[in-house]
């Protein structure tokens, strides 16, 4: 559900292996997919899923008779609830609702809607789409990760399976909100930071004056995090510090954030899922977060400008 970049590739590779596959989306690039067929390429290798199943709509589903087992949730994150409202008629009938997306409260909205059914994915690897039918896989840091956020939730093993059988690097992870955390650490530090400067994630990391930024947007996630009782990676800020300089940021150097490509392009961001939802659980823990909110109220500006 949400037949984007990274949907468009879990939903073609688990397709082309065998399995049952239903897309869903809306806009030009879903409607060609469903049209004219999916093409895939880039460091996957160069695949085609011809006349993939799918429709618009949750309507356009349920009257094809296609029932589905575990739905994939790929939508932005601003999505999510509207989402799972259109998803209402089906939950009752599903083993898990997964989610493959960026930032926090969507694992938090999932439960809400359909308890005991909640799928955390940490996705890593980077798609976008070329044009209306076709998707590109640019970069793979690491395995997708899935596990349940409830422990009445069976069965994600079985998904972890036939990711790996149609060649998507995935594995099991118990501790799946530690990783889900991790990652929205490493957006919060670096993707409304560097939008606004307009720039790559490399220069960040060499200035001392974009670095003490960085230091303090890790403080605030840090004492987020031990509010709400969740255990990062990095045990302490100092040792995520020395990670994000020394191993994470090197190798994406000259990445630039998707987010300043949305704000370009007069998109609405993911921001309110990264630092404007640490601002906004800090306030409900009585954490001060002015960096996070700082930056979460600039990004919101661009997007208003654009």
């Amino acid at each position: 559900m949400g037949a984007g970049s990274i949907g468009s590739v879990v939903g073609g590779f688990l397709a082309l292996s065998g399995q049952d596959v239903f897309f869903l989306g809306k806009g030009e690039h879903a409607e060609s997919l469903l049209s004219d067929g999916l093409n895939i390429c880039g460091i996957w290798g160069e695949h085609r899923v011809e006349k993939p199943r799918g429709a618009t709509s949750i309507h356009g589903m349920i009257e094809s008779g296609f029932s589905p087992e575990w739905t994939l949730l790929c939508v932005k994150s601003y999505d999510t609830k509207a989402a799972l409202e259109d998803l209402m008629p089906v939950i009752p009938s599903l083993k898990g609702i997964i989610s493959l997306q960026n930032g926090l409260g969507n694992i938090e909205a999932i439960e809400k809607a359909a308890a005991g059914k909640s799928v955390g994915g940490r996705v890593i690897f980077g798609a976008r789409t070329l044009s209306p039918g076709k998707v590109e896989v640019t970069v793979c840091a690491d395995d997708v990760l899935l596990g349940p956020v409830s422990q009445d939730c069976k069965g994600v093993e079985e998904v972890v399976e036939a990711f790996s059988v149609a060649g998507i690097p995935c594995r099991f992870e118990r501790n799946i909100l530690s990783f889900i955390w991790d990652k929205v650490l490493y957006n919060c530090c670096l993707n409304a930071l560097a939008t606004i400067l307009k720039t790559d994630y490399g220069h960040l990391g060499s200035s001392p004056h974009t670095r003490e930024i960085i230091d303090t947007i890790i403080e605030e996630f840090y004492l987020v995090a031990r509010a709400k009782k969740v255990e990062l990676i990095s045990p302490d800020s100092s040792s995520y510090k020395k990670r994000l300089y020394e191993e994470l940021i090197p190798p994406t150097a000259k990445h630039r954030s998707s987010m300043q490509e949305d704000i370009e392009a007069g998109r609405r961001t993911e921001i309110d899922a990264l630092n404007g939802a640490v601002a906004r659980i800090g306030k409900e823990c009585g954490v001060e977060t002015p960096v996070n909110r700082t930056l979460s109220q600039m990004i919101h500006f661009l997007e208003k400008a654009n």
